[in-house]
């Protein structure tokens, strides 16, 4: 565990230089601009994003929250699937792993740096976005509403650990273009598999689309409306808590068996 955090601890001192310093007043930036958006809401149940995003019981999204976490994942995107092959390219994978650092500790490591810089990150704008409402309109947002914003960042831990996955297979720049790629595949599966669940089930078709949708993960998932005392948001966690740990294990499996030089 010691050399697990010190890998982490290792990855997140980059937040102390310019660029990092920058991208936290960006995301300030960000925070502040999306302070006065309304609710994510679908009126007509028989629009396609009805069935994705169902907004009829719990607190409400906040569109600028939403925002904010699509401006996290693409803090992600750079991140997880750049961090891994720039340690590989200059060498300093091997300067970590002659010392007794296992080559899952290491990635380990990384995984949570990537994710600490990506919550500091959602924290800021959606701190500032708080404050800034408080400060325009005099009003605060309720603890029920703040807390299903801040579910959100359950979407972070499966997402790193999805970059991570493409990047101990490919160099820097091919990661990040095959995420963005996988990113909207995955979309675009989630949303056609509930169109054809419209369609009957003796169609083959349906159990092949079916199938298809286990090599994607669904992140419609969390943006749906739920009770705070029902079983979704245990379902939630339990999802992405699962998803996190299946790219990992094959994270791992990869750079268990590369060779880094």
């Amino acid at each position: 565990m010691v050399k697990i955090l010190a890998i982490l601890e290792l990855t997140v001192k980059k937040v102390k230089e310019p660029a990092f310093s920058l991208l936290f007043v960006i995301a300030a930036l960000v925070g502040y601009s999306v302070s006065e958006m309304g609710t994510l809401a679908f009126t007509g149940e028989q629009d396609v994003l009805f069935g994705l995003i169902s907004l009829e019981q719990g607190a409400p999204l906040l569109i600028g929250f939403v925002v904010i976490l699509f401006m996290t994942l693409i803090v992600a995107i750079f991140e997880g699937a750049t961090d891994i092959p720039k340690d590989i390219n200059s060498r300093m994978i091997l300067l970590i792993l002659s010392k007794p650092v296992k080559r899952v500790e290491y990635l380990l490591g990384k995984y949570l740096g990537v994710v600490m810089i990506c919550l500091i990150f959602f924290l800021i704008a959606a701190v500032t976005a708080y404050v800034t409402h408080l400060v325009k309109t005099g009003e605060l947002f309720a603890f029920s509403v703040i807390a299903r914003q801040f579910i959100l960042t359950l979407v972070i831990f499966p997402f790193v650990a999805m970059t991570m996955v493409i990047s101990a297979y490919l160099s820097d720049i091919s990661a990040m273009i095959v995420t963005v790629i996988y990113v909207i595949l995955s979309a675009c599966i989630s949303a056609f598999s509930v169109l054809i669940d419209m369609l009957p089930k003796s169609l083959e078709v349906v159990s092949i689309i079916h199938t298809i949708t286990y090599l994607f993960p669904n992140y419609f998932y969390f943006f749906s409306s739920f009770r705070y005392g029902g079983i979704v948001i245990i379902a939630l966690s339990a999802y992405a808590f699962s998803t996190t740990v299946i790219f990992l294990s094959i994270a791992a499996f990869r750079l268990n068996h590369r060779d880094m030089i």
